[in-house]
Formats: structure tokens, C-alpha cells, sequence
């Protein structure tokens, strides 16, 4: 990401920048983040020095976000079929990103995770990949019971079907392009 694309936007930094090398120092846009993407990254790993790094000159401010909307966030999440597939880490940095939205600030969130982006979209908030090409659809996805074909609002990783016992899975629903 250059430096041209950040000037005016605010970036919310997931893990997965640290990861693909983001330097928060290198522009002057302004970045946020998380406390639970620190967390995530290996202590004494190059990438969780960027991050501190980050913190301590100033170019990073670790937030959390309100739980109202958190809430926000579950509830589209919930709609879209993609609450039980975004990590804590994933909803703290959305909902951040609905937050800094509510102040009026244009938000992007740098991640590679899709389901990110795809929320991320629905929120209003512009997405950057970084080593991959990002989404170009946006989907809803609809949970269902392969065994006996009922459908359920959300998927919950290993939950089963309280009917059949069958695992859950997802299928993409409304899908709609994105510009």
C-alpha cells in the first residue's frame, strides 16, 4: 500500500498487515488497531516489534471498541452468516471501524481475511489486501444442515444440527459485485 492511498483515511490494521510486513511508520495516514491483534502476534517475532514499534513513536493507537457496537457489528454478522467464522479479534477491529464511522472518520481495514473484507463492505468501511486480491463480491451466506436441509442464522465452528446431528456448513446466498 503506498502512501498516496492512505493520506485522508484512517486504517484499522489486522493481524494479517503485521504479518505481510505493513509498516505503520512508513505513512502519515492515521492507524488503529486492537489490543487482541497484538496478542496474536508471537512475542519477540518481527511482527509484534512493528507493532510495538508502532505504539511507542506514536503511529498506532490500540483501542477498544464500545460495546454497542460490538453488539452492531454481531447482529449484521449474524444476518450475513459470518458471525461464527470472524474471530474475537476480527469483531473488536470492525466494530472499531463502526465506531471511528460514527466520529465521521473515512475507515479502511487492512486484512487478507475475506470474511473480513466481506464485512467490512456491508459496514461501510473500506478494505485493502495485501497478499492476496481481495473479494469482488460481497456474499451473504446462508447456513445449513446438509443432512436434512433445514437452515439456521448462523454458523458456530463444529456445531451440529439439533435436529439430524449434522455438522453445519455454509453456502454462499445474495451475492452482490463490488465497484
Amino acid at each position: 500500500m503506498d502512501e498516496e492511498d492512505a493520506q485522508g483515511h484512517v486504517l484499522l490494521l489486522d493481524t494479517s498487515a503485521f504479518i505481510q510486513g505493513y509498516m505503520a511508520t512508513d505513512t502519515n495516514a492515521e492507524h488503529y488497531s486492537v489490543p487482541a491483534v497484538r496478542d496474536e502476534l508471537i512475542e519477540g517475532s518481527l511482527n509484534r516489534l512493528r507493532f510495538d514499534n508502532a505504539v511507542s513513536t506514536g503511529h498506532l493507537k490500540v483501542l477498544d471498541p464500545a460495546p454497542k457496537f460490538l453488539e452492531e457489528l454481531r447482529e449484521v454478522a449474524r444476518e450475513m452468516g459470518e458471525e461464527g467464522v470472524l474471530s474475537i479479534t476480527d469483531k473488536q477491529l470492525l466494530a472499531l471501524g463502526l465506531s471511528l464511522l460514527s466520529q465521521g472518520k473515512v475507515s479502511t481495514v487492512v486484512s487478507d481475511d475475506y470474511s473480513v473484507q466481506n464485512m467490512a463492505n456491508r459496514l461501510g468501511l473500506g478494505f485493502k489486501s495485501l497478499a492476496t486480491p481481495g473479494i469482488q463480491r460481497r456474499f451473504d451466506w446462508i447456513v445449513y444442515c446438509p443432512g436434512c436441509r433445514r437452515r439456521f442464522e448462523d454458523l458456530q465452528k463444529g456445531k451440529t444440527c439439533p435436529i439430524c446431528g449434522t455438522e453445519l456448513k455454509r453456502r454462499p446466498g445474495d451475492k452482490k459485485r463490488i465497484s
